[in-house]
């Protein structure tokens, strides 16, 4: 995991803390695997404020006492804390999930992916987090849509003013006008739904969102069940944002082909009932062109990835670009 992984001290005195023995450790991905003698745990340093992950802690706490067990659930330190302090930092612990990660191409996979999403929503009513206003995203959409259209903007403006212009300038400019007619096309039928109005009733009943619901996150065990892992972006929001972003996902795996799209509706749909005032915020949810401005707002702002991969992604979209109409108009009549 880098020049900062953990010593053999460090994972005694982390692990004493819930009084397990471990017999191997091994760094996967983003946490450590931990093999004890009664099975085997994942254990991940805790990156967020403290407040902050008492919001995703009591999130995935609140899922398991109301049915939703299918979840990585934090194991509380032998003196019942939700994380073991070492050295200055957090650790949380938690049983490893075995199974497969999800094929969104797959239907049995999408399947099983789309209703445990479903289960979930059904199961985060009620959900009152402690105070943390960067997880409080009721009634944000228009905001967050308008701020993001205006950094297009802001970065058109920059990008013109470039003297010696590199390949993904050249590319972002040849495109960027029609991404952002995509957000005024998305703030338009924003407006026309009842966002409002389906904001109101879904606040009042305090639901949330995983909010990162990619295929590596769904885990599907050898009995065919779905599990869902890392709860790091877990939000207070419309539950058509989870259900949005499913879709969109399996939009891009499959060449935006609607019918993957509306495969996934269908299946989420068999749990949990999606109205037809909903499906109208879903359009204006699909139509925005989140991937276009996240690979603009790295390369121009945040510039933490290499050049390559950033105009991998951009030429990705910009080739992209009539498959999506393409698909977005064929959804649009079918949703």
């Amino acid at each position: 995991m880098g020049e900062k992984d953990l010593l053999p001290e460090d994972f005694i005195g982390i692990l004493d803390r819930y009084e397990l023995q471990a017999l191997h450790i091994e760094p996967y991905k983003m946490v450590y695997r931990v093999e004890g003698r009664d099975g085997f745990f994942a254990l991940k340093e805790i990156k967020f404020p403290e407040d902050e992950f008492c919001y995703i802690y009591g999130a995935m706490e609140h899922l398991a006492a109301h049915g939703f067990s299918a979840i990585n659930r934090t194991i509380p330190t032998r003196d019942g804390y939700p994380y073991a302090l070492w050295k200055g930092k957090r650790y949380a612990l938690s049983r490893w999930i075995g199974g497969r990660e999800a094929d969104y191409s797959r239907r049995g996979d999408l399947k099983t992916a789309a209703r445990t999403l479903a289960a979930l929503h059904q199961a985060s009513e009620g959900y009152f987090p402690p105070p943390w206003e960067g997880r409080i995203k009721w009634g944000t959409w228009q905001s967050s849509m308008e701020d993001k259209m205006n950094q297009l903007l802001d970065f058109k403006h920059g990008v013109r003013r470039i003297k010696r212009k590199n390949n993904f300038d050249l590319i972002f400019l040849s495109s960027v006008d029609y991404y952002i007619s995509e957000c005024i096309k998305a703030l338009e039928l924003l407006d026309k739904s009842a966002y409002d109005q389906i904001n109101q009733k879904e606040a009042a009943r305090q639901f949330f969102c995983h909010h990162d619901f990619a295929h590596h996150n769904v885990i599907i065990d050898e009995h065919g069940q779905g599990h869902v892992i890392d709860f790091d972006y877990c939000i207070s929001d419309l539950r058509c944002h989870d259900l949005g972003s499913l879709m969109l996902r399996v939009l891009k795996r499959s060449g935006w082909d609607q019918n993957q799209a509306l495969l996934a509706l269908k299946y989420y749909r068999q749990v949990r009932k999606v109205s037809s005032k909903e499906r109208d915020v879903l359009q204006s949810f699909l139509r925005f062109p989140q991937d276009f401005w996240q690979v603009a707002f790295a390369c121009y702002v945040e510039q933490n990835q290499s050049e390559e991969r950033l105009l991998r992604k951009l030429q990705t979209w910009v080739l992209d670009k009539p498959l999506r109409e393409k698909g977005l108009h064929k959804l649009a009549k079918l949703i």
